[in-house]
């Protein structure tokens, strides 16, 4: 299928994610999507995994690695994994239409994501407005994981912060921070192919200047002590960072996990104590949880139900 993208789509159920996740990291980089919603029928999938391959000399034998992988998730995973699908897109089309379900979003109390095509609503002008083009569907800030972290960021950002983004992707919790009065945000992602997209961004929001970016990156080194880390990835990755999020903050500094599931929030929390972390709260966005935490002496822990979101999860 020369010139069209292999889109293949995962179902399966919530406990399964990390794995899936890494898996589709490893073969296909940031090259997918993760879609959710209500399993309102018995049997249904709650959770639905989009991955897409470049066309190329290459793809088919992608196709194939990632077809295989998946195949053995599925055969190990006990009815967590579903089979999967694949079907051939045209790049141009599929932007097209990607783009058409896209709409203006707000965000907590007082962000609101615009799509870089469209210009911001008159009826949320008084909103910070984050200009987004994530480069087909890869962190486009409309899912419930990306939501919890900005809608945390807005209430732990001071002017004058020095900031740690781990897994940027798009740039959008980097945007935030800056846009919310951080001095300098520090912007790390292992994919290459991240940074053209994060760049752009950080340039039509008019914050490049106070945002720098590592990509790819193997480890999280800044000149500086942060007083905030904020990372949106699966809690597998949170486990395995732990030591370098604690390396990056400063003693009294906060650390903002977002993108664990409900079946991983004991394992982040144990590696995170570790290391010297208190839980101040959780935040739940369906089966989602962000998880805040803080190293001065522990606090009462708060869990709460988030109403930041503005759109379906995409």
């Amino acid at each position: 299928m020369s010139g069209q993208w292999a889109a293949i789509s995962i179902p399966l159920r919530p406990e399964a994610l990390d794995d899936v996740s890494m898996t589709l990291q490893r073969l296909v980089g940031r090259t997918f999507a993760v879609e959710t919603g209500p399993a309102s029928a018995e049997g249904a999938w709650p959770v639905t995994a989009h991955a897409y391959l470049a066309p190329g000399q290459g793809q088919a034998a992608a196709r194939r690695r990632l077809l295989r992988a998946l195949d053995m998730l599925r055969i190990a995973g006990d009815g967590v994994v579903g089979t999967a699908s694949e079907a051939f897109v045209d790049a141009d089309a599929y932007r097209t239409r990607w783009r058409e379900s896209y709409a203006p979003v707000a965000v907590g109390r007082r962000l609101v994501i615009v799509p870089a095509w469209l210009e911001q609503p008159p009826d949320q002008a008084d909103r910070i407005p984050i200009f987004l083009d994530s480069a087909m569907a890869f962190g486009t800030g409309r899912h419930p994981t990306t939501q919890l972290a900005l809608a945390a960021l807005e209430g732990s950002v001071d002017p004058g912060d020095v900031v740690v983004d781990v897994g940027t992707g798009s740039g959008v919790l980097a945007i935030a921070a800056a846009k919310l009065g951080a001095s300098r945000v520090y912007a790390f992602d292992r994919d290459p192919e991240a940074g053209p997209a994060a760049a752009a961004n950080f340039g039509r929001n008019g914050v490049s200047d106070r945002i720098e970016l590592t990509v790819p990156s193997s480890r999280l080194r800044t000149p500086e002590l942060a007083a905030l880390v904020v990372a949106n990835i699966v809690a597998s990755v949170h486990v395995k960072l732990m030591s370098e999020y604690a390396g990056q903050l400063a003693p009294a500094g906060r650390l903002l996990l977002s993108g664990v599931i409900d079946t991983r929030v004991e394992d982040v929390i144990a590696a995170a104590r570790s290391f010297g972390f208190n839980l101040r709260r959780a935040v739940a966005a369906e089966e989602w949880r962000l998880l805040d935490f803080t190293r001065e002496s522990p606090p009462t822990i708060e869990v709460e139900t988030s109403d930041v979101m503005g759109g379906r999860c995409q």
